[in-house]
């Protein structure tokens, strides 16, 4: 890809030599097993290309309070960002008081390690008996009421009261938005989910130990790795795909098989990310780990440094906007550092809670946390960040992502610690649907062609599709 990061050099890609010690990702250790055809030629929803995950590396955000960043979209990054300039004028940025509306009910399908046609009542999952909801509100209604839950029969596949019942028969209601595929394998909460460069195999690790690679064409899991460890994190960039372990911080290379183990790791790796050819990794200790790629063969990623004034605690996420990386932690603080010189230029304190999980948007920070708050922050005229925004929820906020809707417009997942994600409007913050699961999605990953890939507290992981009008 041309416009592939440029830490992620060709050399080294070409040229890794496999780490002497023994490799978690070896293939001795892969228990293999054949993908399975189907007649109906039923996927992800991807075409299938050699480089079609290269889109999952999306536009680089501005950072909030640097207005001497050059204007334009980098697509260096895979943070996402979005620029309207809807969003951009005063008026435009004022919260809206009106309720958003719009539904659908995705179609239902089958459970397992594949991808099924077949219609079926399912204990977990339901019957595939979908329709389109209303197009108003939160799926459909019944005496004017929108329905906000989901049917504890239907679940079961038993729900005998149809449309009459006033309870959700779906597992979404927002427009566009239908789950195409569940896939299990794992026993418990899923830590990362990654779609590399160059693949076309799914990858996930949960805190059961497991490796699990998916084919996307039939939708089955192909390769089950044990770790012999808890993962604590997992991401992609370029071909690579980056585990975080105990004491340690695992690079696999999709596209020659290499692995190498990165060394210098204290504690167990939470969160990770890459930006300006480094890679970010935190610990459980409260330190960041800065790994450097090179051009030597025999050691592709250099340690660098652990970045000093770190967190008193775990450290849970990280983004990167323009040239600045933040992180988030238990301690209840988000540190600003300057991704040239690596030192902390600031350190926010707002959330009396755990920080769950951080994004960037335009020229905006917005952060989530165990205290039920999203919290949007921008700068002010001294350089600082400032929270502009506060949304209080009833339950803890887990995760966020950001993508857009079939109309452009820039939407926001937030997940609940009740299983529900809210759908959000931005920058007004306004719910606009909804979609579901049985317990604390705890990971969500945009995907290319408007995939999105959710990993819950008890293993499940699903794709969703959302009709999207233009790629992020």
């Amino acid at each position: 890809m041309g416009h592939q990061s440029s830490w992620m050099k060709q050399t080294v890609i070409d040229s890794v030599v496999q780490s002497s010690k023994v490799g978690v990702f070896s293939m001795f250790s892969m228990d293999y097993k054949a993908p399975r055809k189907y007649s109906h030629g039923r996927n992800f929803g991807v075409a299938r290309q050699q480089d079609f995950a290269a889109d999952i590396v999306t536009r680089r955000p501005y950072t909030p309070y640097d207005n001497g960043i050059k204007k334009g979209p980098n697509k260096l990054s895979r943070n996402l960002v979005w620029t309207s300039k809807e969003y951009k004028s005063p008026e435009g940025n004022r919260p809206r008081q009106n309720a958003a509306n719009g539904s659908a009910k995705p179609q239902v399908i089958g459970t397992g390690h594949r991808v099924s046609n077949q219609p079926r009542k399912n204990a977990v999952y339901g019957p595939r008996s979908s329709s389109l909801s209303d197009t108003r509100g939160c799926g459909p209604r019944l005496n004017g009421s929108p329905k906000k839950s989901v049917c504890n029969f239907w679940k079961d596949g038993n729900c005998k009261k149809g449309e009459k019942c006033q309870f959700l028969h779906s597992w979404s209601c927002f427009p566009g938005l239908a789950m195409v595929a569940a896939l299990e394998g794992h026993k418990n909460d899923i830590k990362g989910i990654a779609l590399p460069q160059g693949s076309d195999k799914l990858f996930s690790v949960s805190g059961d130990g497991t490796l699990l690679i998916w084919d996307c064409n039939s939708g089955q899991c192909v390769r089950s790795i044990n770790l012999q460890a808890e993962a604590g994190s997992l991401i992609s960039e370029g071909p690579w795909v980056f585990l975080g372990l105990p004491n340690a911080v695992k690079a696999f290379n999709v596209q020659n098989s290499k692995d190498v183990h990165l060394e210098g790791v204290v504690g167990q790796v939470h969160a990770m990310t890459a930006a300006n050819g480094m890679l970010f990794a935190g610990t459980s200790s409260g330190s960041i780990l800065v790994w450097k790629a090179t051009d030597s063969e025999s050691d592709p990623f250099k340690y660098l440094t652990s970045l000093e004034g770190h967190h008193s605690g775990e450290v849970t996420c990280f983004v990167v906007g323009g040239e600045v990386l933040y992180s988030g932690s238990v301690d209840k603080t988000i540190k600003v550092w300057d991704l040239n010189t690596l030192q902390c230029r600031m350190t926010l304190k707002q959330h009396i809670g755990t920080v769950t999980s951080l994004l960037c948007w335009d020229k905006c920070l917005i952060s989530s946390s165990l205290d039920g708050t999203i919290k949007l922050w921008a700068c002010s005229e001294n350089e600082s960040l400032k929270v502009v925004q506060t949304r209080k929820q009833e339950l803890s906020v887990h995760t966020l992502c950001g993508m857009h809707d079939a109309e452009a417009k820039p939407i926001m997942f937030c997940s609940y610690q009740n299983g529900a994600v809210g759908i959000f409007d931005l920058p007004s913050f306004e719910e606009r649907g909804k979609m579901f699961s049985t317990q604390t999605i705890c990971t969500l990953t945009i995907g290319p062609g408007g995939l999105l890939f959710s990993g819950d507290k008890s293993g499940n992981l699903r794709v969703w599709s959302l009709a999207s009008g233009t790629k992020v």
